[in-house]
């Protein structure tokens, strides 16, 4: 693809980036539909995250993604939030339209689909680990789906319980608890989610469970997808349980960001193929 003055931009903006496989995603796709775009990642300290924003904005940028620890935070920088925003209170896919940045959730359609080729019945209880903007996309792809009760278990309890206090309603009991303690949780429950970076490179040799913890009859879903077999995955699977990587979520969120902001379909197949091959040459290249 020839880069001239006519090329937009998309990109991605967290801290850290290095781990992430989005630029070869989407620059993929660009290319295959033959789209004068290019996607690129930033990472941004916190302290300049409203002037990246701002900067982003005034460059015309087509649009953009929200990576840890920004989902949340992303917020009060944007003009409009769309419905699954405003029900996650967190933001992954940025849409510049009419000088207005509007703020969509595409994490809730990946975890969703993602569970729904589970080969277990989905009910019971649910467990997310983690308190962040993932494990907000959780909730309310937990809550589509029909759950009735999640566990929200984090490091720092009181995040937890902020989560529950804004996610609590009639339909659907919560409860939070400490890390600490997710063990005893983790052994009565039928979906397990990790939405922490615990098990991300550089830190793969750390899990939140062991196969102790973990049921053999549950579903393990880990949105961790570098590396693609986490340690919390090789537990699940010494446990018997049916285990998800994380790159099912990750592809499938970046194709309802990329329809949002070209209107077109990128093709899935070249995704996954794109995906694959990034991740095998980066365990390569840190051996």
């Amino acid at each position: 693809m020839e880069i001239n003055s006519e090329t937009r931009l998309c990109c991605l903006i967290g801290h850290p980036v290095k781990h992430s496989i989005s630029p070869q995603l989407h620059n993929s796709a660009f290319k295959h539909l033959g789209l004068n775009i290019v996607y690129l990642s930033f990472d941004i300290e916190s302290r300049y995250l409203r002037r990246a924003v701002e900067g982003l904005k005034s460059l015309n940028v087509v649009g953009f993604n929200v990576t840890i620890p920004y989902k949340v935070a992303i917020i009060k920088l944007l003009d409009v939030l769309d419905s699954t925003a405003k029900e996650t209170r967190a933001v992954n896919t940025v849409v510049l339209k009419n000088n207005e940045l509007i703020g969509y959730n595409t994490d809730v359609e990946g975890i969703k689909r993602s569970l729904l080729d589970s080969r277990n019945t989905l009910d019971g209880r649910a467990l997310i680990i983690g308190a962040g903007g993932a494990a907000r996309a959780a909730v309310v792809a937990l809550k589509n789906l029909g759950i009735k009760e999640i566990v929200i278990a984090n490091r720092r309890i009181w995040r937890a319980a902020a989560l529950v206090r804004i996610f609590k309603m009639n339909d659907l009991e919560m409860k939070s608890v400490s890390l600490a303690e997710v063990g005893r949780y983790s052994r009565t429950s039928s979906i397990i989610i990790n939405a922490t970076p615990i098990g991300m490179w550089p830190r793969q040799d750390e899990t939140p469970l062991s196969s102790n913890d973990i049921p053999g009859n549950s579903t393990v879903l880990d949105l961790v997808y570098n590396p693609l077999k986490t340690k919390l995955l090789e537990e699940a699977e010494k446990a018997g349980a049916e285990t998800i990587n994380g790159l099912k979520p990750l592809i499938e969120q970046a194709v309802k960001s990329f329809e949002l902001w070209t209107g077109l379909h990128p093709p899935r197949d070249i995704l996954w193929r794109v995906a694959e091959e990034a991740l095998k040459k980066w365990g390569r290249d840190e051996d």
